[in-house]
């Protein structure tokens, strides 16, 4: 299965280059990119690609390109596709350090996405994989090519890069028109844990009318969708601390009972996100509401002490 690894600010476990989108990524002379139709398998996980066009870079007519298990299994033959591969790898010793491939060219993962770069050939992929065809886009263009990919679920590769694309590129979301924006939210109702986590944060940086009401009516239906025992190998617990803080800014005092349930979380970043949410809706009933969790034996022994700490500062002793 693909993916992404998931975040905290923005990606943890990446080196410390910022994280910039993928499509940019891409556009390094290592890398080429190609429509390319799928022509002979071997038995050696290694895929024939007949050259169409090359969208970056020119190279030979034809690439026999090293894919893994899942790329060697989806890869139809006769399919046209657009690919990003190089004929170097990183050297395995030296930092920053390139050398040839010995098993020829690969398929291209972008940091951040364990996703090798092939996608189903089609107008608005091509486009954006193409360095002066893109540059000419509007913001509005972009966003608009980007949801259609993120809308098909079909190619999981061009769907997981689209939504990537979008999380990256806050001076997307800044422009984002108000159809774009309503397409934007069914597609975050509609995505699993993890995408809907980039796609939640993105959203962050629309517009207030452009977010507003269905961002804050999001972030609720993440939170009063999970209890209080979230699988901590999961994506799970980000996502409900992320929609937790996303209340922040627009929960109110109706949402007070709800959020405090992940006070009794077993995830103490989750209940330390509820207890800033609640504090920053009302004070005063957060306060009554951190006492009577202190009263019971059913909060993490984190959350606690965070919880005492919190109780005693408001009472000032």
């Amino acid at each position: 299965m693909l993916f992404l690894i998931l975040i905290a600010s923005p990606l943890t476990g990446e080196s410390a280059r910022p994280l910039g989108p993928p499509i940019a990524e891409f556009f390094n002379d290592r890398n080429r990119i190609a429509r390319a139709v799928a022509a002979v398998k071997s038995s050696d996980s290694k895929i024939v690609m007949r050259i169409v066009d090359y969208l970056y870079l020119e190279d030979d007519d034809e690439a026999t390109i090293v894919v893994d298990a899942n790329v060697f299994a989806d890869v139809k033959i006769g399919a046209e596709y657009v690919i990003v591969f190089s004929r170097l790898r990183k050297n395995r010793l030296l930092r920053d350090e390139w050398e040839l491939n010995p098993d020829g060219p690969a398929l291209v993962k972008a940091r951040g996405l364990d996703t090798p770069a092939i996608y189903a050939s089609n107008a608005a992929i091509t486009t954006l994989l193409t360095p002066r065809r893109r540059d000419g886009l509007s913001a509005d263009a972009e966003t608009s090519m980007l949801l259609s990919i993120a809308e098909d679920k079909g190619d999981l590769r061009a769907h997981e890069l689209a939504i990537f694309e979008l999380y990256l590129q806050p001076d997307l979301q800044i422009a984002i028109s108000a159809d774009n924006a309503m397409r934007y939210a069914a597609v975050t109702t509609g995505a699993d844990a993890r995408l809907k986590n980039f796609l939640l944060e993105g959203a962050k940086n629309f517009p207030e009318e452009r977010r507003s009401p269905w961002l804050a009516r999001e972030f609720r239906a993440v939170i009063a969708a999970h209890g209080n025992v979230l699988d901590l190998n999961s994506d799970i617990p980000l996502l409900v601390k992320n929609s937790l803080l996303g209340l922040r800014d627009g929960g109110t005092v109706q949402d007070l009972d709800m959020i405090a349930r992940h006070l009794y979380s077993n995830a103490p970043g989750v209940a330390r996100a509820a207890l800033a949410a609640m504090n920053d809706i009302d004070p005063r009933q957060t306060l009554a509401l951190a006492q009577k969790a202190l009263e019971t034996d059913d909060i993490h022994d984190v959350t606690r002490r965070e919880l005492t700490r919190y109780v005693n500062e408001r009472n000032g002793a």
